[in-house]
């Protein structure tokens, strides 16, 4: 148990460093892309609520700790994504197929950026106006977010289906024609 501990806040480390120093270092859009975001809401496809609540609490403080936003807005943004999402999947996205991981790392992409944004605002930082949100960047930006996250999802799922029968690429299945 204290190995599995141990591992879970290792990982945590290297993906929000992983978040900090890299991808937000890369070119044309990529830095947008929100690792942490896509991470957790696997946990939470794969391994269940309760992990996925102890990744967002533990990633968003390390994020908090190397951001330049008032501290807690990243933990509070990745605490209520955690929970949306988990309702999400848990009264809406029964199964989990593929259709599901797009649809619901979308949802939670959305609502993430968007808490992310007005707890920024709220907590005044001083550089954040409300009108952001009706400019093209906030929406570019959301946009290259969403796409990359989906994308991610998109190859990151059909990995660990390869690896695992516990994910399933379609939530269909064919009729028979057998009668």
């Amino acid at each position: 148990m204290y190995l599995r501990i141990f591992l879970n806040l290792i990982l945590i480390y290297i993906l929000s460093v992983c978040q900090v120093s890299f991808i937000a270092a890369l070119p044309l859009g990529m830095s947008y892309f929100n690792l942490i975001l896509v991470a957790i809401i696997f946990i939470l496809t794969l391994s269940g609520f309760r992990l996925s609540l102890w990744w967002a609490l533990g990633a968003g403080f390390l994020l908090d700790i190397y951001s330049f936003f008032p501290f807690g807005v990243y933990l509070i943004s990745l605490f209520f994504t955690v929970l949306l999402a988990n309702f999400l999947l848990a009264n809406f996205f029964t199964d989990r197929s593929l259709y599901s991981s797009i649809a619901l790392t979308f949802f939670s992409t959305l609502f993430y950026s968007l808490l992310f944004f007005l707890l920024a605002f709220l907590f005044s930082f001083p550089e954040i106006k409300i009108s952001t949100l009706a400019g093209k960047e906030f929406w570019l930006a959301l946009g290259y977010q969403s796409f990359f996250n989906l994308l991610f999802v998109f190859l990151l799922f059909y990995i660990v289906n390869f690896a695992s029968k516990r994910l399933k690429p379609v939530f269909l299945d064919r009729p028979s024609n057998k009668f």
